[in-house]
């Protein structure tokens, strides 16, 4: 052996001494999966639905012998198959079909506090993965579920998880969902939590279901200890490697059009090298059976028995949109105040357009359909108001639809004309109509709406609604009446 191989030998070694060799380890990851049980038709052909990612999990498993899977909320709503109560819990047939996955961890979406917050602490019990969540407290002012970070020990590896959800929760779901929770916000939360985190282990990563401008504007207040951002709620698609103040920021979109895979070494604490890539759920043909897919069938042929009977037809197709009014939310306002028209004889109905999820094709409805396209069960509630507080609400709901910063409402029998003072002299001034009279400032007017949108008023309605009368209706089950029985 020559001096010169003797001596790069020796700089090998203690260049491996200090600093550590590079330790690969393969994260896979989505989000925003909503029940996705079945796959969708798409430009690729099918793709989605649970045997299908399954069957991706697998063959990168496969190509690595050290692997986490991980999850960033709102694995629930969105299909009857979530809506099902399964195991005494509404969407417990989700819950049985990520532990056939062999889910590692996952954190809080909005959507997994849709029910009764019982309902939540059974899913969470039936899950054999923990629900990490780092900034939301019980009544006691403990972390919800006691697991604020999970330590993965992955041969040599120890990977730290924080789990984030939305500081906005109280926004997004009914408000006794949440009852006696407190949600801090997320950088408080980190802080609580970091240096116990850091000191066991090698690679953190925040499991957060925020939305990407969040994510990001977060990233810019943490320091290199946080390493890997995976994030949900936005449904937004990150194909490239995106990196914001050092740190990385992943995210697969939504209803399992694509599962994340993540490629990193990790040496003295910090990513070494990374490749990601973004896998398209195809739905491979002739999956062989596996418990997964064959529980999956037993139930998706239980819902085409039940639910796959035509009940209508629609002219044109029913397309959802959050943020203008469109066919669908135009039917549903209308359709809803003519359920009640007889009973109650109210003005006008209002509801959210978010809370419309699936586009309908013009031609034939199925009751899995309906089921699907209002997958919420929000309760019919009537309320009053003053024709002024209406108009505080149009002019707030035009502030929504133009910055967008959540769904505007619809309402029925309601629209703005435009009409002319002094002969025409000055410019048209608009005017808001509800059934075809320009509204009275002073005058009570009685709603029909959700108890969704009275829980959220100052949200929604930028005002205060008073006499208000429960009727214990659920709203998809009075728009499968109004669409199968159209008065």
């Amino acid at each position: 052996m020559t001096r010169y191989t003797r001596n790069l030998l020796c700089l090998i070694f203690i260049s491996a001494a200090v600093f550590g060799y590079a330790v690969p380890v393969t994260i896979l990851h989505t989000n925003d999966t909503h029940g996705a049980y079945l796959p969708q038709n798409s430009r690729y052909g099918k793709i989605g639905g649970y045997a299908a990612l399954e069957y991706y999990l697998n063959a990168e498993r496969e190509k690595t012998p050290v692997s986490l899977y991980l999850d960033a909320g709102d694995q629930q709503t969105g299909s009857i198959f979530s809506s099902l109560s399964y195991a005494d819990a509404i969407g417990g047939a989700v819950i049985k079909v990520f532990n056939y996955l062999h889910l590692d961890a996952a954190t809080y979406g909005n959507h997994e506090f849709d029910y009764a917050q019982e309902n939540t602490i059974k899913l969470r019990e039936l899950a054999n993965y923990p629900f990490i969540t780092s900034n939301i407290l019980d009544e006691k002012n403990q972390p919800f579920g006691n697991m604020p970070y999970q330590i993965f020990s992955l041969d040599s590896l120890k990977i730290g998880i924080m789990g984030l959800t939305l500081t906005e929760l109280p926004q997004k779901v009914k408000r006794e969902n949440i009852t006696g929770l407190t949600i801090l916000p997320y950088k408080e939360a980190i802080d609580n939590y970091i240096e116990e985190v850091d000191k066991q282990s090698d690679l953190i990563i925040l499991l957060t279901h925020n939305g990407l401008e969040a994510d990001s504007l977060l990233a810019t207040f943490l320091d290199n200890r946080i390493d890997l951002i995976i994030g949900g709620h936005s449904h937004t698609v990150i194909s490239e490697p995106f990196k914001v103040n050092g740190i990385y920021i992943a995210s697969t979109g939504s209803y399992l059009n694509y599962l994340g895979a993540i490629n990193i070494e990790v040496q003295n604490d910090r990513i070494f090298s990374y490749h990601s890539k973004l896998i398209p759920l195809i739905a491979p043909e002739n999956l062989p059976p596996t418990p997964l897919n064959q529980f999956v069938k037993a139930i998706a042929d239980s819902i085409d028995k039940e639910t796959g009977k035509v009940i209508a037809h629609i002219p044109v197709d029913w397309i959802p949109d959050k943020f203008k009014e469109t066919a669908v939310s135009k039917w549903s306002a209308e359709a809803l105040k003519q359920e009640y028209y007889e009973t109650y004889k109210p003005d006008l109905a209002i509801i959210n357009n978010g809370g419309i999820r699936k586009a309908v094709p013009a031609g034939p409805v199925t009751l899995k359909d309906m089921y699907e396209l209002f997958p919420f069960n929000n309760y019919i509630v009537l309320f009053s108001c003053y024709g002024r507080d209406l108009l505080a609400m149009e002019a707030l709901n035009k502030e929504i639809a133009k910055n967008k910063p959540y769904d505007i409402v619809q309402t029925s029998s309601t629209e703005w004309k435009k009409k002319k003072r002094f002969w025409g002299l000055l410019k048209p001034k608009e005017v808001y109509y509800i059934n075809g009279k320009p509204v009275n400032p002073n005058k009570i007017y009685r709603v029909v709406s959700i108890d969704y949108i009275l829980g959220q008023w100052d949200k929604y309605l930028n005002f205060k609604p008073f006499d208000v009368q429960e009727t214990g209706d659920l709203f998809p089950e009075v728009m499968i009446r109004q669409i199968k029985e159209p008065r």
